[in-house]
């Protein structure tokens, strides 16, 4: 008994045994199930994000492709309808997206003609806002420049596996960069608006500048010329001071006229030199018929040296380095009451120097830093003593910088001023200047010449006839250039003298017809005009040379003789 006993508890034992054993298994079992299906769990959502990582960087790498390609076709190209399009169809290749559209508000762009492409859920500018918005799908970004909603980029959505915030942030790169093209454009063309206004009101102020140069100097012309003109005639003390004075104002009122030009030239950049060969004595003459009988009257000393070094002839514009001299001069002439004016000029390494040494009233302290600012005078009130416009040293300045030298000066009020003028000229050598005369032509008697004048104004008709009688020529007159033409065809000229702006057929025309006809005579332009455009259109109309108006009975002569 006792032995069955014993191998029952041992059975009922093993028994219990297996049984714990298989209690443990199946909780092991399911311990490894629920194991193995959390690990398929988290394989299965690394997977899931691995996808979605790929996408994103696929999607990264388009935009950023887009963004490379149209950012430097923005810089290259103007922004139009075609390029606008040609960016959303990039967009639209992308496997994230889908249907995308521009609203661009009508005239933001003025190269870009539709408000709408492509596909977009906005129609207006009041549509937009000013910052992403989602319509399901749909993402639509503010296009703004300048803090100015001028549109929006619309883009469908496709793939919704890739994050919004990131979708966002890809295709606001796409917004910036369409947004920069957009201002980068306005303002090209806003320049480009702004440069052809620039160079529309440059070509107004350069034809104002030369009608008025016209208007001025034409009334200019008959004045002054009929002053010279009445000058050779009987008069008596009383007529002669008259005629005194009424030269003086035309002096005075020409002095005017060519500052008030040649400051309107200066400001419009127009400013230019005309070279031509003059002698050392042709410059020395004319300071001291300019200015001794002015220093005489005045009561005060003028010398003039000029050192033998100074070569005999030079090239340069000789009328403006006269009307530099003249003005400087003049002003050290007009502001000293006592004393003198002493003017050395000499040679330094190819420059000609000019000092002007005056005992007059000297420029006060306060004044010398504006000296060559335009309008500026030294004595601005009412009462003031010195007639004159302020712009002669400006001019002066604008010149001499225009050719090259420098201009400078040293005052001290109560004691007098000292200007210092260097300017380069060209040395003209024994050489040269004989083998300019050997080129020369034999002059013809002046009083044999047949001379043809041709002129719309009446006035400068009678002088220009009354200057020749002073050489015994009788010229004939034309109205304008049609009648010059006809009375060419009926005789041969020595000369022919043409005004350039007339009725009809204006010079530059007829001289144009003569040449085609070839004749070869001398045509020389009788002009108010003084700009260098005008110069070339001359000689590129086939005339030989220039009288400037207004000119003197001498100047004239000297034309003819060197044409003759």
């Amino acid at each position: 008994m006792t032995s069955r006993g014993a191998i029952e508890r041992k059975l009922a034992r093993e028994i219990a045994a297996r049984k714990q054993a298989e209690l443990l298994l199946e909780q092991k079992s399911l311990e490894l199930h629920e194991a193995n299906q959390q690990l398929n769990l988290v394989l299965s959502e690394l997977k899931r994000q691995s996808h979605i990582d790929l996408h994103k960087l696929q999607f990264e790498s388009q935009i950023n492709e887009t963004l490379l390609y149209f950012g430097r076709a923005f810089l290259g190209r103007t922004l139009n309808d075609g390029l606008i399009m040609s960016l959303l169809e990039r967009l639209e290749s992308s496997f994230a997206l889908g249907l995308c559209g521009v609203f661009l508000v009508s005239g933001s762009v003025s190269t870009v003609k539709e408000s709408q492409f492509g596909s977009t859920a906005t129609t207006d500018v009041q549509g937009i806002r000013p910052f992403a918005v989602w319509h399901d799908t749909v993402l639509s970004l503010p296009l703004e420049v300048d803090h100015r909603l001028v549109g929006e980029l619309s883009v469908k959505v496709l793939d919704q596996d890739i994050e919004a915030d990131f979708v966002v942030s890809q295709l606001r790169l796409v917004a910036d960069l369409l947004c920069s093209a957009i201002n980068r454009q306005i303002i090209l063309t806003s320049n480009q608006q702004a440069r052809a206004r620039a160079e529309e009101s440059e070509k107004a102020t350069k034809e104002f500048v030369a009608m008025i140069n016209h208007e001025l100097r034409t009334p200019l012309n008959g004045l002054l010329g009929s002053v010279e003109l009445l000058s050779d005639t009987q008069l008596d003390e009383e007529q002669r001071t008259f005629l005194v004075n009424i030269s003086h104002s035309g002096e005075l009122l020409r002095h005017i006229i060519n500052d008030i030009l040649d400051f309107s030239k200066m400001s419009a950049g127009m400013m230019e030199l005309i070279p031509c060969q003059f002698s050392k004595a042709d410059l020395t003459g004319m300071l001291k018929s300019v200015f001794a009988n002015r220093a005489l009257d005045k009561g005060i000393g003028l010398s003039i040296d000029c050192s033998k070094k100074v070569p005999a002839r030079l090239e340069g514009d000789f009328d403006r380095i006269c009307q530099v001299l003249i003005n400087v001069i003049g002003n050290a002439i007009k502001f000293t009451v006592d004393g003198s004016v002493d003017v050395v000029i000499r040679w330094k390494d190819s420059k000609l120097s000019v000092l002007v040494k005056d005992t007059g009233l000297g420029i006060p302290t306060e004044a010398q830093a504006f000296l060559f600012d335009p309008f500026v005078q030294a004595d601005l009130t009412a009462k003031r003593k010195f007639e004159g416009t302020g712009l002669g040293l400006a001019i002066c300045k604008n010149l001499i910088e225009l050719m090259g030298g420098e201009i400078s000066f040293v005052s001290q009020e109560g004691v007098g001023t000292q200007f210092d003028i260097l300017i380069p000229l060209k040395a003209i050598s024994a050489r040269q200047k004989s083998q300019l005369i050997q080129t020369q032509s034999p002059s013809k008697q002046l009083e044999t010449l047949s001379i043809l004048v041709v002129d719309d104004i009446r006035m400068n008709q009678v002088i220009f006839n009354q200057m020749m009688r002073k050489i015994s020529v009788v010229p004939d007159i034309a109205n304008n250039g049609l009648e010059a033409i006809d009375t060419v065809a009926k005789r041969d000229y020595d000369i022919i003298f043409m005004d350039c702006r007339m009725p009809e057929m204006d010079g530059f025309e007829a001289t144009e017809y003569l040449r085609r006809q070839k004749y070869t005579k001398p045509i020389i332009a009788l002009t108010a005009g003084t700009t260098l455009e005008e110069r070339d259109r001359c000689i590129q109309s086939g005339m030989d040379d220039i009288l400037s108006k207004p000119y003197t009975a001498k100047e004239l002569k000297s034309m003819i003789e060197k044409w003759a």
